[in-house]
């Protein structure tokens, strides 16, 4: 059965999915706003603006806001992705209208008043500085960059210190109008609710904001490919290399994640198989499919000592090529199996059915049933991944490691 979506006047859409056999519910309002949607001058805003939407409103202070949803055993959360932020709030089944006031509060009469802005920008410089210090979370960035050119997918979500620092009260209004338009918010509510009085909550709560704004235009960015490195001194060398992907909308898609999860999914998958198991060259080894609106990537990770990634590397090549020769239905049906339990087991939390459902509505504009998600997950052929596998291998290659090595003996695996 197909949850119902429902459409405010202003346009905000509605996803209520009851499990009555719940004694919490969890509540996410998302905004079609991240960091791709940033200027030149906002870069790290749509972070920066979901720690503000937290920090103190004309009826609340940020103590309150926290005290308030702690005082009823409830939990509040956000965060932040290229092309979308996402504000959550788990609760007992009797607090959903608190936790939708307090959601609706943050988000349609934020302060961003002078001092919590300066003394949470420090807050998030901290938190680049972190993620700084996280050699796997340096590399992805890295293969972002090099990915995309001069596209705002390629830059870190974060932002960078300078930048966060330059953000003010006006800049970060100035995005929120501009980007948090009714029409691309969806707010989505599962767990022991009744949807009709769930409905004329939101509606309360959401069916008075407005915008004047023209919706913004994204531009599709291109695959550019490249390498960079970081020759950072610490004991293990972090390698990720990626190839143009599909988009989340993609009609291969599906095809897309089958091949990225029988290549390195698993721990039956080729690379778990044959860089981990058989030559012991890695702890950390996997694949992955990522889509955005308008374009993908699909790619592998190992961390492994200096004079192993050029081996590791040679291994990826080596079982992607078999990949697209000689795929077997074996691996397909176990990378399905795997896909498909995951999907299953999601539905039993409702915070997973939330963001799944939005995710769908963002992208399809439609929910679609796990019946309908299993149907294309079973449509996937053997030759839908063996060309999954040849496209990756005939398209550009971007190379990114942090730590001792060669970047180029990597890219000369794949490039000769």
């Amino acid at each position: 059965m197909k949850n119902e979506i429902h459409r405010l006047k202003n346009g905000v859409r509605i996803i209520v999915d009851p499990m009555p056999s719940l004694e919490t519910v969890a509540i996410g309002v998302w905004a079609n706003a991240g960091s791709v949607d940033e200027r030149n001058t906002e870069h790290g805003i749509a972070h920066l603006l979901e720690h503000m939407a937290f920090k103190g409103t004309t009826r609340r202070t940020a103590r309150d806001i926290v005290e308030e949803i702690e005082s009823v055993g409830g939990y509040l959360n956000a965060a932040t992705s290229h092309q979308r932020t996402g504000y959550f709030a788990r609760v007992l089944k009797g607090d959903v209208p608190l936790a939708l006031d307090i959601l609706g509060d943050i988000l349609r009469d934020p302060l961003f008043g002078d001092d919590e802005l300066s003394k949470e920008k420090e807050v998030v410089v901290q938190e680049i500085g972190e993620a700084a210090d996280t050699p796997d979370d340096v590399v992805f960035e890295m293969l972002q960059a090099v990915s995309w050119g001069d596209h705002t997918l390629a830059r870190p979500i974060l932002g960078t210190k300078e930048s966060v620092r330059a953000q003010t009260p006006m800049s970060l209004r100035g995005f929120m109008d501009r980007l948090y338009r009714p029409d691309a918010l969806v707010v989505a509510i599962a767990g022991n609710v009744d949807a009709d009085k769930t409905i004329r909550l939101i509606e309360e709560q959401f069916g008075g904001f407005l915008s004047s704004e023209a919706a913004p235009t994204r531009t599709t960015p291109s695959f550019i490919g490249g390498k960079r490195h970081d020759a950072r001194d610490i004991e293990q060398t972090h390698f990720a290399l990626a190839f143009p992907g599909v988009a989340s909308g993609h009609e291969e898609f599906f095809a897309t994640r089958v091949f990225a999860d029988a290549l390195g999914g698993g721990m039956s998958s080729r690379l778990f198989q044959t860089i981990r198991e058989e030559r012991g060259l890695a702890y950390s080894v996997y694949a992955f499919a990522d889509g955005y609106e308008d374009c993908g990537l699909v790619g592998a990770y190992v961390g492994a000592e200096e004079d192993q990634i050029v081996e590791a590397a040679s291994l990826i090549k080596m079982e992607m090529e078999s990949m697209a020769r000689d795929t077997s239905q074996t691996e397909i049906d176990r990378a399905r199996a795997l896909l498909r339990s995951s999907l299953m087991m999601s539905l039993e939390s409702p915070a997973a059915r939330i963001e799944s459902a939005a995710g769908q509505l963002f992208t399809f504009g439609e929910i679609l049933t796990p019946q309908e998600i299993v149907a294309r997950l079973d449509a996937v052929t053997i030759d839908d991944v063996k060309r999954c596998a040849a496209r990756a291998l005939e398209g550009k290659l971007s190379v990114a490691i942090v730590g001792a090595g060669s970047v180029d003996s990597v890219e000369t695996v794949f490039n000769g």
